[in-house]
């Protein structure tokens, strides 16, 4: 499938040989030259496309000639071509989101497939040649607004025989009516709440700035206070005094300030240590990180999804109040940190819990973003912040909802140690 997007403007043609140039700009360009898979993964769809083969872009068939699979390796198990299409999405972000670039052909990703979508610039509007477009392929897709200027006749056909101007009338005038309704309800349609505006509209609609509390660098696991059982809600936190933050807490930062300043909030970052409770209750609070951010811990305490330490097993993990004996959503503390998911090895996965708290000790909306382990964190920022992965939970988020407590726990696996696209494994509404 070879799908394109116009709009109006002055005609710019896309060919292959366009295609081609633009695909050259962007692999010689920083944001790629790092990544040789993103290159790699980009260069085949499009030639793949281009060659009128879109239809055998799929994820084993990636795996197999880009990544060196074997035929039969298990896409279940490994999923290289998955992390490795989320990479590409970020880096065509971060290049077409540079003022040089936006003048240029966008090369993207349908969502939820790997076929490549060829779009021109705003303002602009394509003419398709020679991509070899096949029905059983796939359309070309233009959105192109038009409008016919229809001269007017002249008196004597207006004004002739059985009333033309009279029976005229009550057509135009049905015709109108049915283009202001279907222009009204396409206005709504297009401007609808999505799932990502309904879940941070309590966050958006509270007057004033967002503080965001980060987590600091733990200093090693937490541990069960002495004289416990092992099973705590709020384990005891050792941090250092270091003032870096984890790179997984700064890539959720970079992701949330950026969703939150886009619709016209400012936001405050502070270390969670610095953090006062009367600074919580000045407004609304997003925190980030889970286990090495004491008010992540506190705040999540009396809700169904909590964070918790099974100190006999070496387990920290998100426990679940209605089945408070499973361990499913957890994490070893005790195991190596090093070549995490990596190929050949056992299948890695971390957890995160997102919790959206109404009814907060602070009076204020608090929304704490947190993973078991870093993955589970940067997963949980990319959720939050892709208008199409949150979607996932549109129904929890709708504004009926809106007033309650709402959480959602999520999965990622970990190829490479990068963590894959997340999955939503269990959403509560309270």
């Amino acid at each position: 499938m070879v799908e394109t997007e116009v709009q109006d403007g002055p005609k710019v043609e896309i060919n292959a040989k366009r295609v081609r140039e633009q695909l050259d700009l962007l692999v010689r360009d920083n944001a790629f030259r790092s990544s040789k898979r993103s290159v790699a993964f980009l260069k085949y769809v499009v030639e793949q496309t281009l060659n009128g083969a879109a239809d055998q872009i799929k994820e084993r068939t990636i795996g197999v000639e880009v990544f060196d699979r074997a035929p039969s390796y298990d896409t279940n198990l490994d999923h290289v071509v998955r992390t490795a299409a989320t990479e590409l999405r970020k880096r065509l972000a971060i290049y077409y989101g540079e003022e040089q670039h936006r003048s240029e052909l966008r090369i993207g990703l349908i969502p939820g497939s790997y076929i490549p979508r060829f779009t021109v610039p705003l303002g602009a509007v394509a003419t398709v040649t020679d991509l070899e477009l096949k029905p059983e392929q796939g359309v070309v897709r233009t959105h192109v607004a038009s409008v016919e200027i229809v001269p007017e006749p002249a008196s004597n056909e207006r004004n002739g025989s059985g009333g033309l101007a009279q029976r005229s009338f009550w057509p135009i005038l049905a015709l109108s009516i049915a283009f202001l309704v279907v222009g009204t309800l396409g206005y709504s349609w297009v401007h609808r709440e999505s799932a990502q505006d309904l879940f941070w509209k309590p966050v958006l609609e509270t007057p004033g700035s967002v503080l965001l509390a980060v987590g600091d660098v733990p200093n090693g696991p937490p541990i069960p206070a002495a004289g416990t059982n092992g099973d705590l809600p709020t384990p005891i936190l050792h941090t250092s005094a270091s003032a870096t933050v984890p790179f997984a807490d700064a890539v959720t930062i970079a992701r949330v300030v950026g969703v939150l300043e886009a619709k016209g909030k400012t936001v405050l970052i502070r270390r969670e240590s610095a953090s006062s409770f009367s600074d919580l209750r000045e407004g609304p609070v997003v925190l980030i990180g889970a286990f090495n951010n004491e008010w992540s811990l506190r705040l999540t305490h009396p809700l169904r999804y909590s964070l918790a330490l099974d100190g006999d097993k070496h387990l920290i993990y998100i426990k679940d109040v209605r089945n408070p004996s499973s361990r499913s959503w957890s994490w070893r503390t005790d195991q190596s940190t090093s070549r995490q998911g990596g190929l050949g090895g056992p299948v890695l996965k971390d957890y995160a819990l997102i919790s959206r708290i109404r009814n907060s000790e602070t009076g204020h909306v608090v929304i704490v973003i947190g993973g078991l382990y870093t993955y589970g964190t940067e997963a949980a920022g990319e959720f939050l912040t892709d208008t199409h992965l949150i979607q996932a939970i549109a129904k929890a988020a709708l504004s009926d909802a809106a007033l309650q407590n709402l959480q959602i726990v999520l999965e990622t696996t970990v190829t490479d140690d990068t963590p894959g696209p997340p999955k939503v494994v269990a959403v509560s509404v309270e």
